[in-house]
Formats: structure tokens, sequence, C-alpha cells
């Protein structure tokens, strides 16, 4: 090394140790899909909520400027290519000149549908935009100034994801030992069935940036040992140490989950902070290497929250009494806006009574809406009542059960399937003839109709394994999400038994 390199060398380790590498890690921003789960929107609301995705990346890419990071990761699914308009591009291609003029690169590895040669040739990146391959590892280098003297401060690699395929392969990434600090950028899952890594410890990466989770999830494996003093000890790589000789060494598994919850659905909680994506710091030594792990600081991008608010009400009570309190809530949520659109579910938890069945059968619960919707539903920021909905006990009380009526048989065999989830319910018979030619009703339909999914195993028995032809077996299976759907719908469906026969018959 030349004397000048040398000064140019000295100066920017000097640089390093006072200045902390700082990212934003962002993903799922699927920018072409809109607000769900919101009827009857007011009319000049609708584009608003149309462009509801934009208003989050736009508060993503402020976000980026307004603290003057050093660059941007994006882990997949911004957009879906195949269906989005040729505005979603221009957005984005905008959105990526800013961070250009702000001197803010961006490392982007595509997910399902945005990797680079799903893209269109007629909206070109900005040079400030690294796209990674869908079929290979590629490393670049960032480095915070530019010249021929100037050295890097953080490798990235990474690799877009190939269409369908989920599994990360973390065998594909470097396993030596750098003197930088190493981001890897992929789009799926390096988590096994139990939430934790398999081989991640000899993979020398220091944070790994992942995308295809709407929910924020974080994985810190082998945390820095500390001393006396509470400040983390040095790692030592054990340059040219055999791989599985090596001591795991400490990693960070990130998803900063999707930035904004679409529908009610992917609600996790009332917490607006659920959704965004995170400011990534990490303090660096002379070498270019951690001096402790990363600190994430998570922050909102939704410019709406959901919230689902239960209100509990004795049997006793009037719809008087549920309008006083949802205007009391409505006005205690108003007060401390802030700067996002409110979109509230009322769940009213009462027993089976009179104003539980007014709220289900009658209209009483468009009545209440209307009033709460005209309170703050025409001002900025909005503040919408999307919904009142009784909750549905798990079980009703055991004296329904033990009546000796056609109510009683009805609920009975209701229980018999909640307390038997794994026996499918067969409604083959209440399907109409000739299905299949309907022009309404398809394969999905049907699978929705019967709860459950037909699916081929290689060999069905032991038989079939001694056989010199080999055919698949079908069979059906429930998903946990079918199963819970299952529930769901059998809850109701005693609520709605006991509302109709309940006024029909008396006990034998």
């Amino acid at each position: 090394m030349s004397k000048g390199q040398l000064t140019a060398f000295n100066s920017h380790t000097h640089a390093l140790h006072q200045q902390p590498l700082r990212f934003i890690h962002a993903s799922d921003l699927h920018l072409e899909r809109t607000l769900e789960g919101v009827p009857e929107c007011p009319v000049h609301w609708e584009q608003r909520m149309l462009d509801i995705s934009r208003r989050a990346a736009r508060r993503l890419f402020q976000k980026c400027i307004a603290e003057d990071v050093d660059f941007l990761v994006l882990s997949g699914n911004v957009l879906n290519a195949n269906v989005s308009p040729p505005g979603i591009f221009l957005f984005l291609t905008e959105q990526f000149e800013r961070l250009k003029r702000a001197g803010i690169a961006v490392y982007w590895a595509g997910g399902e549908f945005d990797s680079p040669e799903d893209l269109p040739s007629a909206f070109p990146m900005p040079e400030n935009v690294h796209r990674f391959p869908s079929n290979s590892i590629q490393e670049f280098y960032y480095q915070r100034v530019e010249g021929p003297d100037a050295l890097p401060i953080a490798k990235l690699v990474g690799m877009s994801r190939n269409q369908r395929k989920k599994r990360i392969r973390s065998s594909e990434f470097p396993a030596e030992p750098g003197e930088l600090f190493a981001i890897a950028v992929a789009n799926g899952t390096v988590l096994n069935e139990h939430g934790e890594p398999d081989t991640l410890a000899h993979r020398y990466i220091d944070y790994w940036a992942m995308g295809g989770n709407n929910k924020r999830q974080t994985f810190h494996g082998n945390p820095r040992k500390r001393g006396p003093d509470g400040k983390p000890l040095p790692v030592d790589l054990l340059a040219g140490t055999p791989r599985k000789e090596a001591p795991p060494q400490p990693f960070i598994v990130h998803y900063p989950g999707a930035t904004l919850a679409r529908t009610p659905a992917d609600v996790v909680q009332t917490n607006i902070g659920q959704y965004g994506a995170t400011l990534v710091e990490v303090m660096l030594d002379e070498s270019g290497r951690p001096l402790d792990e990363p600190v994430l600081s998570p922050f909102s991008t939704s410019p709406i929250r959901w919230v689902n608010d239960r209100v509990i009400l004795e049997a006793a009570d009037d719809g008087g009494k549920l309008a006083d309190e949802l205007r009391q809530r409505l006005k205690n949520y108003r007060e401390t806006q802030k700067g996002e659109d409110l979109l509230i579910n009322w769940l009213v938890d009462i027993p089976p009574g009179p104003l539980a069945q007014h709220l289900r059968r009658s209209g009483l619960t468009h009545d209440l809406l209307s009033e709460l919707r005209a309170m703050y539903g025409q001002d900025e920021p909005m503040t919408w009542s999307v919904s009142i909905s009784v909750l549905v006990p798990e079980q009703l009380p055991k004296a329904h059960y033990e009546q000796q009526t056609i109510l009683g048989d009805f609920l009975r065999s209701v229980k018999h399937f909640q307390d038997n989830p794994q026996e499918l319910i067969h409604l083959g018979g209440y399907i109409p003839k000739n299905w299949d030619s309907q022009e309404f009703v398809g394969e999905e339909t049907i699978k929705k109709l019967l709860l459950a999914e037909r699916v081929k195993d290689e060999i069905a028995d032991s038989e079939d394994a001694n056989s010199e032809v080999k055919e698949p077996k079908e069979r059906w299976v429930q998903s946990s999400v079918q199963t819970e759907t299952q529930q769901r719908i059998l809850r109701e469906a005693a609520m709605t038994g006991l509302e109709l026969f309940a006024r029909t018959e008396t006990p034998s």
C-alpha cells in the first residue's frame, strides 16, 4: 500500500469509527394493491383509499431522506410487475430519482413478481438502484464517498426470488470471514418450521435483510457475549479456520413486515407501529467490523390505522347504552388521533338476548353506523366506523344443548363438529348437480364449500408400496386456516339456530 493509499485508509477508518452505518430495510410495499374491507367508503375518499400503497411508500422514501441514511434495502414484493399499471412504475422511478438527488443508494432483491426480468424495459431504473439477479448470488460494495482511493464500508450479497421458490438456500451465500459488515438481501425464508435458522451461524453474514412476510419478525442468533462492564466482547472471525471448527458468529434475521395493513385480516395488533420499515444502525471499528449488534428501530409508514375495539355490555343493556358508549369512544379516538386515517371495527361482546338479536337481525347496526360515520367521517384525517359486529361465544350455555327440542338436536350436532375439528363436514349432497358446468362455480369455490382440500399422497400405504405401479392416492386435508374458518362458521351457525328456533319452540 502506497503512502497515499495508507493516508486515505486511515482517514477512511477514522470516519467509520466516528459515524455509524445507517440504512433502512423495507419490503412488501405491494404498490399495486389497494385498501380492502372498507364498505360504503365516502365518495370523496375513494381515490385516497386507492392510492393507499403509494401513500405508504412516499412515507418510506421521505424517511430515508429525512434520516440521511447511507442506503435503502428493498427485500422484494415492491410491486407485482404483471398487473401494475404504467403509473406505478412511473411513481417508483420518481421516488428513486428523489433518493438519487439525496445521494442515497438502493439495493433491491426482487420477490415473486418483481425480479429484474419481470420489470418492463420502458422504465429503466436510475443508476443509484442496484438490482440482484434471480439466478445467482451477486455482491455489491457500498462506498460512502467516491474516488479512486475510497474504500467500501459494507458488503451486500443477495439474490432475487425465482418466482415461487420461497425457501432460501443459505448454503449459496458466502461462508468465509470478511473484513466488512455483511448484509444478505433475499425474499423468502431462511427459518425452519420452529422459527429458527438452520445453518446461518457459519455463513459470516451479520444481517439477513429478508422479505416476504407481512408480519414483522426478528431472530437474534448467537448474541455477543459481554464483559463485566456490560460492553460487548470482540468477535474473533478466525480467518483461515475451517468452517466446521469456527465458533458460531452473531447474526440477525429480520423481516420488517408490510408497509401497511390493507385488510382487517392483516391486522396483528391495533398498534400502527406493526406496519412500516426498520432503521438499522451499527457502529464499526477501524477494520470495518461491527463493534456491537445492529440497533433496529422500527417506524411506521402506514397512513391508516385499523382498530378492533371490544365493547363489553350486559344482557340487560339496550341500544341507547351501546350508542352512548360508541359515541364517547369515537370522541376519545378523535382527540388522540394524529395524521393517519382511523378505521374502526366495533366488536360488541354481549350475552344472547334482545339487543344481540337486534344488532344481528334488525336495522339497528345500520342506524348506529350511519350516525358514527357522520360524526368524523367527512373530516381529514378520517375517522371511519367500518363495522359493528356481535362477538359470537365459543359455546352457548349448557342448558341449550340439553333441551329435547329441534334446537337442542341442532346445537348438539354443531357442537359435535366443534369438538371434533378433524372430522370433515361433507357438504357434497348440498351442491347442485352438474355444478362443474355452471358458469359461476369453479374448483376453488367447491374447496371453500367443502372446507377441505384434495391432495395426493405419493404412496398411500404399505400395500401400494409393494406394488409395481405406485399410483398417487387422493385424500382430504384441512389447513389451519380452513379449520379456523370452519370453527367460525359453526359458532355463527349455532347463534343463528338459537335465534331462529328459540322463537318457535318450547322444550318438550
